[in-house]
């Protein structure tokens, strides 16, 4: 089964997406998918608070910043994806590793799709997971110009989002905090 959350900035979504899968995994065996990079003491603040959350809970960490399709079959039965809006940021504009050693945007590496890719290796993912919940950002509706980067990353993840949706055996989004179900609620009626 996959779970799609999703919601703005501060919404609510990962804790939401936390509780999701600490409710349904029940013994199986948890992964929590980091996908944020390592490039500077903001982000190892936020990794370590993120661990902190999750400290006694059950959660086995891997960090993969890019290519997260590579770890199909090494993560346990659940896996909690946080989250795709960093993912396809980082296949888009590349990743400085924690050693220093650099992966280039998708531009330099690969011939398909990013948005294509990225969906291929979250249902790799959950082909095998019994149960994937995977989050994102909701970065659509705040009516700002951005340049023309920032609307590639965009209209990226809208990719990324709607052919995950469709993927998706349920998707709700958070808002302050409120789980509003867009698809599959009837899912967690049967659990």
């Amino acid at each position: 089964m996959m779970i799609l959350v999703t919601g703005g900035a501060a919404s609510g979504k990962s804790e939401y997406a936390e509780s999701l899968i600490m409710h349904l995994a029940g013994d199986l065996r948890k992964t929590y998918l980091a996908t944020m990079q390592r490039d500077g003491m903001e982000a190892e603040a936020r990794i370590a608070r993120h661990h902190a959350l999750r400290s006694g809970k059950g959660f086995h960490t891997m960090e993969c910043p890019v290519s997260i399709g590579r770890l199909a079959g090494r993560c346990g039965e659940a896996i909690l994806l946080e989250c795709l809006s960093n993912l396809t940021a980082n296949e888009m504009f590349g990743v400085v590793h924690a050693d220093g050693t650099e992966t280039p945007g998708s531009e330099d590496l690969f011939h398909t799709d990013t948005a294509e890719r990225i969906v291929q290796d979250v249902v790799s993912l959950k082909r095998h997971a019994r149960l994937l919940v995977a989050v994102t950002n909701e970065v659509f509706s705040d009516g700002l110009f951005y340049s023309p980067e920032t609307v590639q990353y965009i209209n990226e993840l809208g990719k990324v989002n709607d052919m995950l949706a469709k993927y998706s055996d349920a998707v709700v989004e958070v808002v302050y905090g409120i789980p509003v179900w867009k698809k599959g609620k009837e899912i967690m009626r049967t659990l």
